[in-house]
């Protein structure tokens, strides 16, 4: 082989390889895997699709303690800055069978809204928009079995937040569908409600998991309109996730998938409003985030819907979590 032929070799390997480092972030399938991007957006998706793992692989770990269910009432301080006293004899069994002795208790405070975005636990009450004071999820186990609140029991929660809003009240979290999350307002107002103090809020309650003090921010003479996504076609509700995270005020909207319009579409939100959208995707064994600031209302189309385009960028799971933690 003379030498020109073997220049000509090198230098098209140095093309190649410099091609493949350029276009490092864009979504490769793993040796093994359909070399088809999945384009189906799905009605109902299945457990096993990677927004789930998504999901799952962003969440936060919940602060553990343990305390003696006594005839007495016990207050105990968690490590995340909770204080919860539970009354004389709380707790039950799945039978409601008294329980007594040392139990476990997993607490979760959330105030940041990046954390909300990592929870996928969005500040909505049936696509209205919430303003959160802080979202909380509390449980309770022995021998690995999860209890339940004796009839009649009600916590007293409390932790600090700074300027503390006498408009809250106290939501629960609908989990019965597991892709999309809600905030219902708590029925039984006699025990459950919120006290707003100088640097804190009291909560009483009687529900265990997912408990959120909030106000409705989408009230009579607000001027509204949505925001939608406009992704490449591998992008679909199987394997992405999006929010609207807004600058001002703990807010974290969802943005639901739009099925037949192949989108991610927002519920109505306030005009005017400084905020982010940000897209998050599992993509064969990688992970994509794509992020837009915009201001809500602005250029909107004639349906009253503010189009975003992005392209979301191969980035780890670490560096999702550390641009999260800006927010």
């Amino acid at each position: 082989m003379n030498k020109k032929i073997v220049t000509i070799l090198f230098i098209s390997a140095a093309f190649f390889l410099n091609a493949c480092q350029k276009n490092s972030d864009v979504f490769v399938p793993d040796p093994g895997q359909n070399n088809t991007a999945d384009t189906t957006w799905k009605n109902t998706i299945s457990a096993t699709a990677p927004v789930f793992s998504l999901h799952t692989n962003l969440l936060l770990e919940p602060v553990r303690d343990s305390f003696e269910v006594s005839p007495n009432p016990v207050t105990i301080i968690t490590a995340n800055g909770v204080q919860i006293t539970f009354p004389a004899n709380c707790c039950v069994g799945s039978a409601g069978q008294a329980i007594t002795g040392k139990v476990y208790i997993e607490v979760l405070l959330i105030k940041k809204k990046g954390d909300m975005v990592l929870m996928n636990k969005p500040t909505s009450s049936n696509g209205r928009v919430l303003v959160s004071g802080g979202e909380l999820f509390i449980s309770l186990s022995k021998n690995g079995q999860a209890l339940q609140l004796a009839p009649n029991a009600k916590l007293q929660i409390r932790y600090a937040d700074v300027l503390p809003s006498t408009q809250m009240k106290l939501f629960v979290g609908d989990e019965t569908v597991p892709a999309r999350f809600n905030w219902l307002p708590a029925q039984d107002s006699n025990n459950n409600f919120v006290n707003a103090g100088l640097q804190f809020y009291e909560i009483t309650t009687n529900h265990l998991r997912w408990i959120n003090c909030d106000y409705f921010y989408d009230t009579t003479g607000i001027t509204r309109s949505t925001v939608s996504t406009g992704l490449a076609s591998n992008y679909t509700n199987a394997n992405t996730a999006a929010f609207v995270v807004f600058k001002d005020f703990r807010t974290v909207m969802a943005l639901n998938a739009d099925v037949p319009e192949r989108r991610f579409l927002s519920p109505k939100i306030p005009n005017g409003k400084l905020a982010v959208v940000v897209v998050l995707s599992k993509q064969g064994n990688d992970y994509f985030l794509a992020k837009e600031t915009i201001t809500t209302g602005v250029n909107v189309s004639t349906a009253n819907n503010l189009k975003i385009s992005l392209t979301p960028v191969k980035t780890s799971l670490a560096d999702i979590k550390l641009y999260l933690s800006t927010l």
